[in-house]
């Protein structure tokens, strides 16, 4: 139980710094799945578009 308040320490420690490792990796992952939904959303837009006018 000792353990698990000295890493809770450490977290809240760690996201205050201006130089946070865990606010940095969570950036990362957003922009990351951002990139992901981008890749995956346009085509099926696309898709979508063109089956409600007719043409695919």
């Amino acid at each position: 139980m000792q353990r698990l308040g000295i890493l809770a320490e450490m977290f809240v420690e760690d996201v205050n710094n201006e130089d946070s490792v865990v606010v940095e990796l969570f950036g990362t992952i957003v922009n990351f799945l951002f990139k992901v939904f981008q890749l995956a959303g346009i085509p099926f837009l696309v898709y979508v578009l063109l089956e409600f006018a007719g043409l695919f």
